[in-house]
């Protein structure tokens, strides 16, 4: 009965794992094509572009391996030829890192071990606890990323908008406990899903949270960066599946997740690394720091003779200030592709870069990079 259970969580969280990445792909198009306004920034700066119309053919591939991923009974060879499209994907432009497409590629490499017959039951309880491992990651870290300043000070308040703005002047000031709260609530939400006594209640509030994002980030909150909807439903339905009927498992799964490679691999990079983005030694989306209000960013400003030079497309994200005009990159990247800038510093210094090509004076492109505060660092003043 494990056997067929296991098994059968496998086959669904494969399905529901390609219908979300294909969907969310959907919605931020542009981002997988070059013919686009916004840089396209690869790992390697050696790494050739595809120009139009060939920019289509990859994340093509990729959508039509989604669908039949989703579709078949045994997708594992469609699964392996989705890894190599996504990781081509990723290299040629950087942007295209974002935690969600991070998370579910992460999967599809735990699942492209997989042989979909079902007649390896230590594999298949290795490849349930691997992703149950990561689930819980995801809620512990991304609390922890929220235990900063600018949370409380400048996201929370926005999350809560949709709300205080019925509610009159200062009504945030009602809610002030919930900023304080929410990062501990989430943190806690992880640990609690891998205990079994508590698991039930952990499943409760990590879908009340997702409600309540999907609800603020939708039209009827903020309506914002609805590439991530879909991400949310989707974690929904992971915890269901995970955790609310499986609470039994010992030290002995740990072990025998543990004498697989494959899951080692994905453990290291999302239970492991995280930690140290607290001192800035690793990205912030592959991290885990969502919504925390404590990523890097960057601002490009240029002269006004820089600016007639702009063609038109891009002169649009440039905005006057002070005698000179500055692009905020994540709006622009927001804007034009549907995903926030990938924010590390290389990405803002490429799209910065890109810009040269407009004057012979580069001394007249400057960036303003603000980068995430460290672990007990305060807010500069």
């Amino acid at each position: 009965m494990a056997k067929e259970n296991s098994c059968s969580q496998i086959r669904i969280i494969t399905r529901i794992t390609a219908i979300a990445c294909l969907i969310s792909m959907l919605l931020c198009y542009k981002l997988w094509l070059n013919d686009r306004t916004f840089p396209v920034v690869p790992l390697l700066h050696f790494l050739p572009a595809l120009h139009h119309p060939f920019d289509y053919i990859l994340p093509g591939i990729a959508a039509v391996l989604l669908l039949c991923i989703a579709i078949v009974r045994n997708p594992q060879r469609f699964i392996i030829l989705f890894l190599v499209s996504a990781v081509l994907l990723m290299l040629l432009d950087q942007n295209r890192w974002q935690p969600w497409f991070y998370q579910y590629v992460l999967m599809f490499f735990i699942m492209a071990f997989f042989n979909y017959r079902c007649d390896d039951t230590k594999q298949q309880a290795a490849i349930v606890f691997t992703f149950k491992l990561m689930i819980a990651a995801i809620y512990f870290w991304s609390g922890l990323q929220k235990l900063n300043p600018n949370f409380l000070s400048d996201t929370f308040p926005w999350l809560m908008q949709p709300i205080t703005d019925h509610l009159g002047p200062n009504s945030i000031l009602h809610f002030r406990f919930l900023g304080y709260s929410f990062p501990l609530i989430e943190t806690a939400t992880g640990i609690c899903l891998l205990i079994p006594a508590l698991q039930k209640q952990a499943v409760i509030a990590a879908i009340l949270m997702h409600v309540f994002v999907l609800v603020i980030l939708s039209p009827l909150g903020h309506n914002y960066n609805p590439v991530v909807w879909p991400w949310n439903v989707a974690m929904i339905l992971f915890v269901l599946l995970l955790f609310y009927n499986d609470s039994t498992y010992t030290f002995a799964d740990i072990r025998s997740t543990l004498h697989y490679n494959s899951s080692k691999f994905v453990l290291v990079l999302f239970l492991c690394m995280p930690l140290f983005n607290f001192f800035n030694a690793w990205d912030s989306y592959l991290s885990h720091n969502l919504y925390s209000g404590n990523t890097s960013g960057g601002v490009i400003f240029i002269t006004d003779v820089v600016k007639e030079k702009l063609p038109a497309y891009i002169k649009t994200y440039a905005i006057p200030e002070e005698g000179q005009s500055e692009i905020n990159i994540k709006y622009w990247c927001m804007k034009e592709l549907g995903v926030p800038a990938y924010p590390e510093k290389r990405n803002f210094e490429a799209v910065k870069n890109s810009l040269f090509a407009y004057t012979n004076d580069t001394s007249q492109i400057y960036l303003l990079y603000t980068p995430k505060l460290k672990a007990g660092e305060k807010v500069k003043q």
